[in-house]
């Protein structure tokens, strides 16, 4: 059941970057590696409840209603776009590190990424193929039991997880990068370049139908 190849296969579509990648590598630079590790708390949310909506046959509303795909692909498309916008808007600030961060304004921002992770993640109709397509080839014959279902989603919301760790790890350490503000500028201008075409991209992507 938990095969190389389902580890592989799995690793392969996480590594592939996407929206969920962009917003931990963004929230990384913007705020640290601590603000990147709640937004893969977030993100892993977002799976699990995925998880949980296709178990209960919910899922593959996304994949035959295409009212139901639409909805959630422009609210996660509007979601990135406003990113974008965020993003630039506080450039000047983007990646700074200061010596004293009081504690409501941290507290307020890692719910925040929290919510990042969580939004990206659970608004990306797509994932609804991960466990409607993915999950079920590698079931036993005749569909396995829920304990089955539930061994295979755990693997991959992990192996999900443990990537985004190392990612925000390396990224964390670039933030050292971050000390001449023409660079936060600049990269904070590219990064929202990045949400924003990922946002347009997710708005018109194909539908379940099409």
């Amino acid at each position: 059941m938990v095969t190389w190849v389902f580890v592989a296969t799995v690793f392969a579509m996480v590594a592939a970057p996407g929206p969920s990648f962009m917003v931990l590598v963004n929230e990384t630079l913007r705020f640290g590696r601590g603000a990147g590790l709640v937004t893969i708390l977030g993100s892993s949310t977002g799976l699990l409840m995925w998880a949980v909506t296709s178990a209960l046959g919910l899922a593959a509303l996304t994949q035959t209603s295409p009212l139901v795909f639409t909805t959630f692909k422009l609210v996660g498309a509007a979601y990135l776009c406003y990113l974008a916008v965020m993003t630039v808007r506080n450039r000047r600030k983007f990646g700074h590190q200061p010596e004293q961060v009081p504690e409501e304004y941290g507290g307020a921002d890692l719910w925040r990424s929290y919510r990042s992770g969580l939004v990206t993640s659970a608004a990306n109709p797509k994932m609804a193929t991960v466990y409607l397509a993915l999950i079920p080839q590698f079931l036993p014959v005749g569909g396995g039991s829920p304990a089955d279902v539930v061994t295979l989603t755990a693997v991959q919301i992990m192996i999900s997880a443990g990537w985004y760790a190392v990612v925000v790890t390396l990224v964390g350490l670039a933030r050292r990068l971050l000390a001449m503000p023409a660079m936060r500028v600049g990269l904070a201008w590219v990064s929202g370049a990045v949400l924003l075409l990922l946002g347009l991209r997710t708005a018109v992507m194909t539908g379940p139908m099409a």
